[in-house]
């Protein structure tokens, strides 16, 4: 159970650490192109790793199938598209901060939605924690004097990101009910690159990654190998081993890394109006998933 932990404890650590990755990524490596070389490596791997565990793909369900392909739209190529375009705008410390606490409210709303759960007042009382919480982080304010109007549509396309990755979640929950993990985390990634693709050759990659400095290819490959790879088995294996519940509350601990490495490696701070936003968001975010830990226990 202690290596199980850890092993959530690293994930975490490497989730956290995406957004500077990809900030370091993104200074000599155009935003799509970027995410085809992340997904698409990441996919192969998978598709290596797993082989003999993947079904094929003409032997599923067309429900599934398609479900797949939606997975593969939102969690990664529309997650991918607004959190990257927003690195090139906003500082990565709003990157690791609004994606991860937004997200689970929009999966919980979803699910509400659904019908598959119903909203407890504790519940509406997390989400606007949270929501108040982002809101001072976005720090709207800057609409009134003209400046930052850079980084409000940075936070704007990461609010969106987190909306991307909460219905990826909601997708990807109903879709473990039939199928492996690995086949869900596989084959979305693979219709991900594939939407990916034409979008990146706009970008017109190949007179870009000639000269790419050895320091955009080491965090390239920390994207691919720990805050991709890894940190997605790691994450379904917890899944498996403790429950949902006990493996939710770490993700709590997203932004607190994120803004700590943002500090260490980039020299990003936050305000302390914004601080105070991050740490009102992660509490609606705790409150929000009282109610499901009581659930699993």
């Amino acid at each position: 159970m202690t290596r199980t932990y850890l092993l959530l404890l690293l994930t975490t650590l490497f989730w956290g650490g995406t957004a500077v990755a990809g900030k370091l990524v993104i200074q000599d490596v155009p935003p799509l192109t970027a995410g085809v070389l992340r997904f698409g490596l990441t996919a192969l791997l998978l598709l290596v790793l797993f082989r003999s565990d993947l079904p094929a793909p003409l032997t599923l369900r067309t429900r599934d199938r398609w479900l797949l392909v939606w997975i593969g739209i939102f969690g990664t190529f529309l997650n991918h598209v607004f959190f990257f375009l927003a690195l090139s705008y906003a500082p990565a410390a709003h990157g690791a901060l609004i994606p991860s606490t937004t997200s689970p409210v929009w999966t919980m709303l979803l699910a509400a939605r659904r019908g598959q759960e119903r909203l407890s007042w504790v519940q509406g009382a997390g989400i606007l924690l949270c929501l108040v919480g982002v809101v001072l982080v976005v720090h709207p304010a800057r609409l009134l004097t003209g400046e930052g109007l850079g980084v409000l549509l940075g936070d704007a396309l990461f609010i969106l990101g987190g909306l991307a990755w909460g219905i990826y979640s909601y997708l990807s929950a109903v879709a473990m009910r039939r199928l492996s993990p690995a086949t869900t985390l596989a084959f979305g990634m693979v219709v991900g690159t594939l939407c990916l693709l034409p979008t990146a050759l706009i970008e017109r990659p190949w007179a870009t990654l000639r000269i790419t400095h050895p320091s955009a290819w080491v965090a390239l490959a920390l994207l691919v190998l720990a805050c991709t790879l890894l940190a997605y088995l790691w994450w379904n294996v917890a899944l498996a081993r403790v429950g949902a519940g006990r493996t939710a509350i770490f993700t709590n601990l997203v932004p607190l890394f994120g803004i700590l490495l943002a500090w260490l490696l980039l020299g990003e701070r936050l305000t302390a109006i914004q601080l105070v936003g991050g740490l009102l968001a992660v509490a609606g975010v705790v409150t929000c998933q009282r109610r499901a830990r009581r659930k699993t226990g």
